[in-house]
């Protein structure tokens, strides 16, 4: 629960300095709102596939020790 907290804190001062800086870009340009949701979709999207492969990676040695171990 700890790091949830440092996570989401983190997460939230980003966000104001984001809306400080570039606040009045975002809200008076409708392509600035897509392009910065895209981009962040796109790390949320790339983060998820990186974790998958690595847990497909994990599974397949895991069942190379079971089997050696069995042999």
């Amino acid at each position: 629960m700890k790091d949830f907290i440092g996570i989401f804190l983190g997460c939230f001062i980003f966000c104001l300095l984001a809306i400080l800086f570039l606040g009045d870009l975002l809200f008076t340009n409708i392509w600035a709102i897509i392009i910065l949701a895209s981009f962040m979709l796109a790390i949320l999207v790339k983060l998820f596939i990186n974790q998958y492969s690595r847990i497909d990676e994990l599974e397949r040695k895991i069942e190379q020790l079971l089997q050696d171990k069995q042999n």
